[in-house]
């Protein structure tokens, strides 16, 4: 009982109740348990009955396209752990969904319901870092363990939690992996346009910072900006066209992203302008965008093809879930989950004092290659591909062409250059 009111105080047991099935999935707030009145001291301290995941997911809002795959991706990754491997210490895996809205308060509402009444055991989700960093917050004080999404900086480096483990590159490792390259194979003059909200800022000041770090003489020819949700870029994309830039860094995802490629393709500017993007290998996005994000660059997240046991089972129960291939989003929900599975059974516990520190540290073959957990600031250690976006081969949207690959050493920050001061549990 201790445990899930945290430091939220006896006012916590307000929240709503969810009903979960047993059978891995959930629609989100589907019914209201009948059980409500015991719900919140059902707490993950349980040593048996089934394990409760609560995923976070943008199911409404801007990056609701890519809220709806996240969530295909943890439905799979779900039944493989139920299914495949037991499930997690001998228990099911019950999975309760919510939809943050692409609100941070709405998604650390959600969490707080997960965590108060639904007694979950972990969260995991959140595309948007804006909303990641609330749900981290909210996670700490509740003393739960939250694998995030969210790319920005900050999650695992000035605002890094104990209880947060990221798989997800964070936006150092990006804009180390891209920054120099991009100045050695794209050109020495650039034009940042990012999304106003901490993911855009956090991708303009790392590439910014990344640029300066390489040594490499350049210019940034403007910085501009736009916020979340805009449809319309014309205006900007005519400056960049008739500017001395050489590419674009485009710092902005989901609907704002494919509504910039096909406006870009449009009037013009790609004939002009390189684009570099690290998110638009996604496949939604290429999906949306279709012919006009072919010619584009992008760092990328992940890629089907890649040739390891891991990620063949990932396409392999994906595709046979949905008749398509997996995407990034499915790849972090994967490997969230069994990197916390794993944790748990090595601890033999679902405390969050137990789990952590098994967490802290582990080294785990996914999908995309090995991970690290690192244990300064709980952020993973992965190589990073650069690439291109070409035409279709064996599907009908534009697919990935990977021209380097980075190595997680050359491109993760060192601890003390992390700004995280991880406190204690």
């Amino acid at each position: 009982m201790l445990r899930v009111l945290g430091g939220t105080g006896v006012a916590a047991l307000s929240g709503l109740a969810g009903c979960s099935s047993g059978n891995g999935t959930q629609s989100q707030s589907a019914t209201q348990s009948s059980t409500s009145s015991t719900s919140a001291a059902t707490s993950s301290s349980s040593a048996s009955g089934p394990v409760k995941v609560g995923f976070l997911h943008p199911l409404s809002g801007p990056l609701s396209g890519l809220g709806k795959v996240e969530q295909k991706g943890a439905k799979v990754a779900v039944d493989h752990v139920n299914n495949d491997l037991g499930g997690i210490g001998g228990n099911r895996v019950r999975a309760i969904y919510e939809d943050t809205a692409t609100s941070p308060s709405t998604g650390r509402q959600k969490a707080r319901k997960l965590v108060e009444s639904d007694g979950v055991d972990v969260l995991i989700g959140a595309v948007s870092g804006a909303v990641s960093l609330s749900v981290a917050e909210y996670a700490a004080d509740a003393n739960t363990v939250y694998f995030p999404y969210g790319g920005t900086e900050s999650i695992t480096g000035k605002n890094c939690k104990p209880t947060t483990f990221r798989y997800q590159y964070s936006a150092s490792q990006s804009a180390n992996a891209g920054a120099e390259w991009s100045l050695n194979n794209l050109g020495k003059n650039v034009w940042i346009h990012y999304a106003d909200y901490s993911f855009g800022q956090s991708i303009r000041d790392t590439w910014e910072a990344a640029m300066k770090a390489s040594g490499i003489d350049h210019t940034v020819v403007n910085v501009t900006k736009t916020k979340l949700g805009t449809s319309d870029f014309s205006s900007y994309i005519s400056q960049i066209k008739s500017s001395k830039a050489d590419w674009v860094l485009q710092a902005f995802s989901g609907a704002d992203a494919i509504n910039f490629l096909k406006q870009a393709k449009q009037y013009g500017m790609t004939d002009a302008v390189d684009v570099m993007s690290s998110v638009n290998s996604y496949l939604p996005l290429r999906q949306g965008a279709g012919s006009a994000a072919v010619g584009t660059y992008a760092l990328i997240r992940y890629n089907r093809k890649f040739d390891s046991p891991a990620n063949r089972k990932l396409v392999s129960a994906y595709t046979d879930a949905y008749g398509g291939p997996p995407t990034d989003f499915a790849l972090n929900m994967w490997s969230s989950l069994l990197l916390y599975r794993t944790g748990v059974e090595n601890a033999g516990s679902r405390e969050t004092a137990d789990v952590v520190p098994e967490l802290a540290g582990l080294t785990s073959d996914q999908p995309m290659g090995p991970v690290t957990l690192r244990e300064c600031d709980h952020q993973a250690l992965r190589d990073y591909p650069v690439g291109k976006i070409v035409a279709p081969t064996d599907y009908d949207w534009p697919d990935l062409k990977i021209i380097e690959t980075k190595k997680a050493d050359q491109i993760t920050p060192a601890c003390d250059a992390k700004q995280c001061d991880m406190p204690s549990l």
